[in-house]
């Protein structure tokens, strides 16, 4: 049995405040009566079904594939979200509010689009690496840059898939781990499980960090 599912929920790291109330019934009751429209042909009531998540989407989005993505890149992701989305409806069984299967959408678009970044990154790192030598000078500047926020941000891309998905999604995009069961489709005791051994691989990694 894996340390993570061996974790239990005592031990995990205590739940991050959430900012944004959650989505109301009555929002989620306009979301199924578009939903409804949609699939009697009303192409305007998916647009309006866009315009009510877009922002949210793109956010999720942008925080999974970081700081070296574009505006046009995150845009292009969304766009294919809703693409997804659309195609898909006739398929949707309304087991869950739309907003969740939405964001279930989004969120394994950003996991193949953050890999795909990651790949095409490491291809130019080995490029460079065989071209110019390291100097101590610029390793030295390379460390400095990644101090605070850019150390954190590179701590998070490092965690495995899993571990990443649900820091992300609770302390970024302040999902509870209710809603991120929901969006991954396992108990919430895995939630806090991935979120306590992700936590402390993040505390290991940047205790340089509290050095004086």
């Amino acid at each position: 049995m894996s340390q993570e599912t061996e974790q239990s929920q005592t031990g995990a790291p205590r739940q991050a405040a959430i900012s944004r109330p959650p989505i109301g019934v009555a929002e989620a009751d306009e979301d199924a009566g578009l939903v409804r429209r949609c699939r009697e042909g009303d192409v305007e009531a998916f647009g309006a079904l866009v315009t009510r998540h877009e922002a949210r989407v793109g956010a999720l989005i942008g925080r999974f594939l970081g700081t070296t993505a574009t505006p046009e890149d995150v845009e292009d992701a969304a766009q294919d979200v809703f693409v997804q989305a659309w195609r898909a409806l006739p398929r949707f069984r309304g087991d869950a509010r739309f907003s969740t299967w939405l964001y279930r959408i989004a969120t394994n678009t950003a996991i193949r689009q953050w890999h795909r970044r990651k790949r095409h990154r490491q291809m130019i790192a080995d490029e460079d690496a065989a071209t110019e030598a390291v100097s101590p000078t610029r390793l030295s500047e390379d460390i400095a840059r990644r101090a605070e926020g850019r150390a954190l941000r590179a701590a998070v891309d490092g965690l495995p898939e899993k571990q990443r998905t649900v820091v992300l999604l609770h302390y970024f995009e302040d999902c509870s781990c209710e809603e991120i069961a929901l969006l991954l489709g396992c108990s919430v005791g895995t939630v806090w499980s991935r979120l306590h051994y992700g936590c402390r691989k993040l505390r290991d990694q940047l205790r340089w960090l509290e050095q004086p």
